[in-house]
């Protein structure tokens, strides 16, 4: 079809616009071969004159009607900017449609109002269909990808991109719902999909933000890979996390706002404020870090109820409520942080404000040292090779580094919420496939563009490359498919600006090597790229073209990106790059009494999924294959070893290597394009602003798909609807219905000579850009012709019968004309008449009746008067009455008042006398309180008191030596044992003599029936001796009833005895059972506790190296913390410093001696019932056993499992008693080791307190007069004994003065120094009083072993005088009850 044949006169094109990009015009007269002008009219009149150089001069043809509102972009036949414009604004602003396919991509419009298209019941029309059966859905992109999931067998991948406020958010949480619910597990026994949904809130929280653009911007990329089983039900989900943005922390631009759990915290301080007590939160405009938008609300969001959706996310994720706690204190301490304010000291350096209220809050909630804190925000260590040193911060440096330090917080509290949202996540069975779902940024420009939108476009450079490669790749499969001939097909290919920004000496590559230099700037770095693309540009490199330098601009360079040439301003990239901070605030973190806090910042604990990393799969598919990442809390080293690479690697050189491995991922995914637009600023609904969409179509990629689309055969019709819609063109004769084919040939062959211009497929015919609509307008021609002889015909017939039905309608008109004017006037006359009569009646009505309102108004007016008259006399008379009551009670008031003030006078001139008094009355103490004399007064009699003390300690020495004498009462113990043996020996011989008993009876028997068989025979010779043979049945009968009674009550005894027995041994293998999963659960419990001590370990070593950095600044030696071995007493660590916290011992097997409470506490129950088996050695008390916590044990329930042990198990259970006296006496024999120990540290502390105070007075005596040469001589020698003689433990308590010192002191810092050394007396005096105060409580605790030892031996004693060993057993669980 010739270029003549298609502009003709009245031919739709499109011509550029200013306004709308592209403006509709039609062509006023036919195009002729060698014009080089069209003249076109537009829509408004005005007519343009457009140029025509070559072919591709010529303006874009408009499709025709019928591909208005097309579903599928690439259906148009003349495929183009303006057409794809134009296509995408019908349905948007006119059908209100947001949804447009373009291939494989789904095209998706903000419409800025919600919309009922997302319910369950749109899911389930979805459900099952091909994409392209229904009308565009994001629902049907993700039913595709689960579909090709299941026929494939490969993962899938849904890739959401646009700029800020688009609707990426939306559209990826869309189709997480869809997945989770529509295709979700057949069953809620893990509740997989609810949790994977309940990762939306809190990621929107912690990583979204309002922007200008966006009220629920995402500030970071994600991608979600939900994992699915063999059977395609979802086992569990991870996420990876791409660039957050961290500047939004600390700097918010106007009308924007922080991350949104800033606000949802202060709202929830405001609506609850009891439990956010302690947070100390105020309005969100109060804080530095949240009020910098000016705007902290956004219309119709609820920031409380978004915090209660929030919590119950966190809750539904199984985040324990301390750490919830912990992380808002975090949050809140950040926003306390960026209210600290600096002032200036000089040009050089700077301090905080004193008494800064915001420093002590942030320390208090973060668990670290506020001085600290103060220090290293002024300050920065500097480390060379040989020594370290300390330098002074200017105010803006102090200011930078605090804001530093508040995105390094968030950013960690990100990257751990990230890995707690994925360890909870984690498949609880081998995954088989995933769907990954990836939300993430858009291209980028602003007027000032920095680092991050560098990254962000070289993020999106290499999603384009991939997606035009995918999409050629289609392309190309589908000419496969339908086996036609085609050529390959010329695409747009960015590798070479990808190869300049990340290839060898590209510019990550030249901003790396700038940042490991010394005084690397970043106009040194700037100077370098020009510099490297000139000499590219003389070595013919194809990467370097996409570079260029700025006209007027020496600090920023230029990149020709695939949508657009973007200006980066250079300022500031290399301190992004490095992205350092003062690690001293690391340091003090780590040292946070809060575990939580402290492990965020522990170096080599992968808290989250970075960017690029995958957790480990239990499959062994290597697509899915995981690298040094493990679920618990301590590292592999491969773990920490990239943990360590990760810390030293710069950002741009980790987002590089996290991009490349997402490309990797996808690589090996079927994708899924989502392509969202914004349709306007203003975020009007359903407004459509051509500029802004072109410009994203353009940045997105789907006018590239539209030009592959078109480079090849973009318009396909089956020949079954080609052949429906096109054989008008064609003779009935030449139509062949059983040869639909043939027939679309023959038509075909037909209109289009040029048989380049179409291709015959398989199925399908392909046509050339725009030949569609040229057949399109064949078949206009063909109808219109058609329809002409149609409406000649019609309209003819159309006409004679008009004529006949207006002259029938004429006559009946005029018919009802004239009769309806006869009607009309008769009634005027009769209506004349009747109006006199009215008009008669009605005047006089009017006369009457105004006269009776004029009488009514007269009398009504004279009462008004009256009234008014008699209510302002009245009134007078009561102002005069109220004016004599106020006038008594001012001149009552007045002469109180003056009472009253000469009365605050007296009081105050008294109150002055007594100050005065009270003042000299103190300066006589104070002058009394330095008066030597006085304080030897104070101190008089305390020598005795001491000596006093050691007489007591000698006297509790002898009294452990009367103690030893327990060894023997335990023999005794022993021998009470062999006792209970013989007993059971007893036993068996009783059980012998029953038997005996039986065999006796059983003989009696049968004498008894001899005797009457030779009775009969000799009757007549007994018969004398009737009486007594009778007499002797009578006792042998007696004797028998007796016996059997007693066999009897044994065999109900035996039975029972087996019953309880057996009952027992049932009960005995239970508890056996439950012991072995208790000593399981304790040994893991265990371990924990001594991953807890370590963990505890490692914050108080890095305390004290924070306190020796501290001290060292502030002239003074700090202690060495050393790591006390498990044989070593922990006491003399009473003088350490107040930030030091308590450390659990670490014995030689690297566990913890130190058990917590609810270990002990469990301890009790998990061997026999009231006896402690823990490996600890128990405190027997006086009616139980008193665990490592104080925690006493049931003397009844010890009673009654004693007897059920003994009672089932026989005198083998004895063996229990014999295991506890071994542990009674092992700790009677270590208690006098125990006070020797005690008793060696008193008579240490007494030695160090004599020579104090030997010491103490030649220094009082030295300054007893005026100080010469050989007074000060005689002081120097006694600092020096003092400190000779003074030992490790008081260290802490001495004022750190050496000798030499002294000579450099006047008489007042000499009094002070002698002050100092009475407080150091008075600190080993009460340290003295401790060691007493524990002395006492281990002689307590020994007398309570003593007691519990007499228990026991009353016990054994109970049970060896019983007679029968069950009767005994009663009687020791009796006696143990009362005891208790």
């Amino acid at each position: 079809m010739t270029t003549q044949e298609l502009y003709t006169k009245g031919t739709s094109v499109w011509l550029p616009s200013d306004e709308t990009v592209w403006q509709l015009g039609t062509l006023v007269d036919d195009f002729a071969v060698g014009n080089t002008t069209l003249d076109v009219r537009v829509e408004n009149g005005s007519i343009f004159t457009v140029k025509v150089a070559n072919e591709k001069g010529f303006p874009p043809l408009r499709n025709p009607e019928i591909f208005r509102g097309l579903s599928d972009l690439t259906q148009l036949s003349y495929l183009h900017e303006p057409a794809v414009l134009h296509n995408l604004r019908v349905r948007f602003a006119e059908y209100k449609t947001i949804y447009t396919y373009c291939g494989i991509v789904l095209v998706a419009i903000n419409p800025y109002q919600e919309m009922n298209i997302y319910d369950n019941g749109t899911m389930e029309t979805y459900r099952g269909c091909a994409m392209g059966e229904l009308d565009p859905h994001i629902f049907a992109i993700a039913e595709e990808a689960f579909t090709k999931m299941e026929r494939e067998d490969r993962d899938q991948s849904i890739i959401v991109s646009g700029e800020s406020g688009a609707g990426k958010t939306v559209s990826a949480k869309y189709v997480m719902r869809y997945v989770a619910e529509a295709k979700g597990s057949t069953t809620n026994e893990h509740n997989v999909e609810k949790r994977v949904l309940a990762t939306n809130p809190i990621m929107e929280a912690i990583g979204n933000a309002k922007t200008t653009r966006n009220d629920n911007s995402s500030r970071f990329g994600k991608f979600i890979e939900i994992d699915f089983d063999k059977h395609f039900a979802i086992t569990g989900a991870k996420m990876r996390t791409y660039l957050l943005e961290k500047s939004r922390v600390v700097f918010q631009s106007p009308d924007e706002r922080n991350y949104h759990i800033f606000y949802q915290l202060c709202a929830a301080a405001k609506e609850r404020p009891r439990d956010y007590v302690e947070l100390r939160l105020d309005a969100p405009e109060e804080f530095r870090y949240t009020n910098q938008g000016q705007n902290t609300v956004i219309t119709g969001v609820d920031d409380f109820e978004a915090f209660q959706e929030t919590c119950y996310a966190l809750d539904l994720l199984s985040f324990p409520q301390e750490d919830q706690y912990i992380m808002f204190r975090i949050l809140a301490a950040i926003l306390h942080l960026g209210d600290i304010r600096f002032i200036p000291l000089n040009d050089d350096s700077s301090s905080v404000v004193d008494n800064d209220p915001h420093l002590s809050i942030f320390a208090s909630l973060l668990g670290i040292n506020a001085s600290q804190m103060s220090m290293w925000l002024t300050k920065k260590k500097l480390v060379t090779v040989k020594d370290q040193m300390t330098k002074s911060l200017r105010l803006q440096e102090a200011e930078a580094g605090r804001d530093a330090f508040a995105k390094h917080i968030y950013s960690r509290l990100f990257n751990w919420v990230v890995g707690h949202v994925n360890r909870k996540l984690i498949p609880d069975r081998q995954p088989h496939h995933f769907i990954g779902v990836l939300d993430i940024y858009g291209f980028e420009t602003f007027q000032k563009n920095s680092f991050e939108q560098f990254c962000i476009n070289y993020a999106n450079e290499k999603l384009q490359q991939q997606f035009v490669i995918h999409v050629f790749k289609l392309e190309q499969e589908e000419y496969i498919k339908e086996e036609i001939e085609w050529t390959m097909i010329d695409f747009f290919d960015n590798q070479p600006c990808i190869d300049l920004i990340e290839g060898r000496l590209g510019i990550l590559d030249l901003l790396d090597e700038e940042c490991r230099m010394p005084k690397g700037s970043d106009g040194t770095w700037n100077r370098k790229m020009i510099s490297t693309a000139k000499d590219k540009e003389k070595a013919a490199d194809k990467s370097w073209k996409y570079f260029e330098k700025p006209r007027f601009s020496e600090e920023s360079f230029i990149i020709n990106h695939f949508a657009d040439k973007v200006e980066y301003d250079s300022d500031g990239f290399l301190d992004k790059n490095r992205d350092t901070m003062n690690e001293e605030f690391v340091n003090l973190l780590r040292a946070s009494e809060f575990p939580l806090v402290a492990q965020l910042f522990q170096d080599g604990t992968p808290e989250t999924l970075t960017a690029g990393k995958s957790p480990p799969r239990t499959g062994s598919t290597p697509t899915k294959a995981a690298s040094g990442f493990t679920h618990s809390n301590t590292p592999t080293p491969r773990a920490a070893g990239a943990a360590h690479k990760s810390h030293t690697q710069s950002v741009g050189s980790q987002f590089q290597d996290s991009l490349r491995a997402l490309m990797d991922t996808l690589n090996r995914t079927t994708p899924h394009y989502v392509r969202c637009i914004k349709p306007n600023d203003e975020k009007a609904a359903f407004g459509f602003d051509p500029k802004r969409a072109i410009q994203q179509l353009r940045a997105c990629g789907v006018l590239e798909t539209i030009r592959i689309s078109a480079a090849g055969y973009p318009s396909r019709w089956t020949y079954k609807d080609f052949f429906v819609r096109y054989r008008v063109m064609c003779r009935s004769k030449e139509i062949d219905r059983t040869n639909i084919r043939k027939t679309v040939e023959i038509i075909v062959t037909k209109l289009i000579d040029d048989r380049d211009k179409y291709k015959f497929g398989k199925t399908m015919i392909f046509f050339r850009a725009g030949q569609v609509a040229y057949m399109e307008k064949l078949r206009a021609d063909r109808r219109m012709a058609c329809g002409l002889i149609i409406q000649k015909i019609f309209r003819g017939r159309a006409a004679r019968r008009k004529y006949l039905e207006m002259r029938r309608a004429a006559l009946a008109i005029q018919t009802a004309a004239r009769g309806y004017l006869a009607r009309k006037h008769y009634q005027h006359l009769r209506r004349s008449a009747a109006a006199l009569k009215i008009q008669t009646a009605f005047r006089g009505y009017q006369q009457r009746k105004k006269f009776a309102t004029l009488r009514s108004m007269a009398i009504r007016m004279q009462a008004l008067t009256r009234g008014k008259a008699a209510r302002k006399m009245y009134q007078a008379r009561l102002l005069d009455k109220l004016a004599v009551g106020i006038q008594s009670i001012a001149r009552g008031f007045m002469a109180r008042r003056r009472y009253q003030k000469q009365l605050r006078r007296i009081i105050l001139v008294q109150s002055c006398i007594r100050r005065f008094l009270a003042k000299r009355k103190l300066k006589a103490l104070k002058i009394q309180a330095r008066d030597v004399n006085h304080v030897k007064q104070l101190n008089k009699g305390l020598e005795n008191k001491i000596f006093t003390l050691q007489q007591k300690v000698d006297e509790l020495n002898g009294e452990l030596v009367t103690r030893r004498k327990m060894d023997a009462e335990v023999l005794e113990l022993r021998t009470k044992a062999a006792g209970l043996r013989q007993l059971e020996a007893d036993l068996h011989s009783r059980t012998s003599e029953i038997a005996l008993l039986h065999a006796t009876i059983a003989e009696l028997r049968t004498t008894i029936s001899t005797h009457e068989r030779h009775t009969e025979s000799l009757t007549e010779d007994i018969r004398n001796l009737r009486s007594t043979v009778i007499t002797k049945d009578q006792q042998a009968a007696e004797q028998s009833s007796k016996h059997a009674e007693e066999m009897q009550t044994l065999r109900r005894e035996n039975q029972a005895l087996h019953e309880v027995s057996k009952s027992q041994s049932g009960l005995l293998t239970k508890e056996y059972d439950e012991r072995i999963g208790t000593l399981e659960r304790d040994l893991l419990e265990e371990r924990e506790a001594r991953q807890r001590a370590l963990d505890d370990l490692d914050r108080v070593r890095q305390r004290h190296s924070n306190l020796e950095d501290q001290m060292k600044i502030e002239g003074r030696q700090a202690r060495s913390l050393q790591r006390t071995p498990s044989d070593v007493s922990n006491d003399s660590d009473n003088s350490a410093t107040a930030s030091t916290v308590f450390v659990p011992e670490i014995g030689d097997d690297g566990y913890s001696t130190q058990r917590s409470k609810a270990t002990s506490r469990r301890g009790a129950h998990n061997g026999w019932p009231g006896f402690h088996l823990d490996s600890t050695s128990p405190k027997p008390g006086m009616d139980g056993f008193v665990e490592d916590d104080g925690v006493v044990g049931d003397a009844n329930h010890s009673a009654d499992g004693l007897f059920t042990c003994i009672d089932a198990a026989g005198m083998d259970e004895v063996q229990v008693l014999r295991e506890q006296n071994s542990i009674l006496k092992h700790q009677l024999e270590m208690r006098p080791a125990v006070d020797e120990i005690v008793s060696e540290k008193i008579k240490r502390h007494l030695e160090v307190n004599l020579a104090l105070r030997s010491s103490l007075a030649r220094c009082q005596s030295a300054l007893s007069g005026p100080l010469d040469e050989a007074k000060m001589d005689e002081l120097r020698a006694s600092l020096a004994i003092l400190t000779e003689q003074t030992t490790d433990d008081l260290a802490t308590s001495i004022p750190n003065v050496t000798v030499d010192d002294v000579g450099t002191l006047d008489p007042t810092s000499l009094n002070q120094l002698f002050l100092s050394l009475r407080e150091a007396l008075a600190i080993q005096a009460t340290e003295t009083r401790q060691l007493m105060t524990g002395r006492n409580v281990l002689s307590e605790r020994y007398t309570q072993l003593m007691k519990e030892n007499d228990c026991l031996k009353i016990m054994l004693a109970n049970l060896s005088k019983s007679s029968n060993l069950r009767d005994g057993l009663s009687r020791l669980a009796e006696d143990t009850t009362v005891r208790s």
